[in-house]
């Protein structure tokens, strides 16, 4: 990939493949927000994790999948810091009503990490001139396979769920082993140390679904509330000079 800058204050940094590229964008905390609902809103699951010998978010993973995609209408903005691109905005959750449970606004988290994800996505293909067909998914997130499918039917496209989380290390070991002569070619590297346990294939209609809230309501919460996002920092930063 070429020299893309998708968002500000976010170049994109050298490739060890000469004339490439990697562009990134920033999920600010990101899937770090799980921790934060699972600490904060799941003793009860907590404490059933427990006793079924699960991790918490194993346990919440199966209550997200009884949430239909879209949540209900739940439309959620994943802004719990201060990212680069905005740094005065805030976490927003629209739409409650009295049907929606906990679970709502757990499975309202992936969904919104997912938006923020498309949008960086869609900078990418805008700045680069190209068009992305499919996407590999590691880290924390990608061991929920709940989460990729959700990612998957966000972005309409299908997910590679690659069988070593940490693909930033196996990235260094193939630099490495290239360099040193094992492989004579990274694509070479890639062939022998890559692979992927499975493709996750966008579901029809739950596309269809997140399509509409991502273009008529996610993409216009930010530019509504901008100038409200100024004005609570404005008071919170007040709030700290007291």
């Amino acid at each position: 990939m070429k020299d893309i800058s998708p968002e500000t204050f976010l170049p994109a940094y050298t490739s060890c493949i000469n004339g490439y590229y990697n562009s990134e964008v920033q999920i600010y905390r990101g899937y770090w927000m799980l921790k934060w609902f699972t600490k904060e809103f799941a003793s009860e699951e907590n404490i059933e994790a427990q006793i079924e010998h699960l991790a918490p978010e194993e346990l919440l993973n199966k209550k997200l999948l009884e949430i239909s995609p879209g949540c209900d209408g739940l439309v959620l903005q994943p802004y719990w810091g201060p990212g680069l691109k905005r740094p005065l905005a805030k976490g927003a959750i629209l739409g409650f009503y009295d049907t929606h449970t906990k679970f709502h606004v757990y499975r309202a988290i992936v969904e919104g990490i997912a938006y923020a994800l498309k949008e960086g996505l869609e900078s990418i293909e805008k700045h680069g001139h190209l068009k992305i067909k499919k996407l590999t998914i590691s880290g924390g997130g990608s061991r929920s396979e709940a989460i990729c499918q959700i990612t998957s039917d966000v972005f309409g496209l299908p997910v590679y769920k690659s069988t070593t989380y940490e693909n930033g290390s196996i990235g260094c070991a193939m630099s490495l082993f290239y360099s040193l002569g094992v492989y004579k070619t990274l694509d070479e590297a890639y062939k022998n140390m890559v692979s992927y346990q499975k493709v996750f294939y966008p579901n029809k209609q739950a596309n269809k679904k997140y399509q509409i809230l991502y273009k008529k309501i996610y993409k216009k919460i930010y530019p509504s509330l901008k100038n409200i996002y100024k004005e609570l920092s404005d008071y919170q930063h007040n709030l700290v000079q007291k």
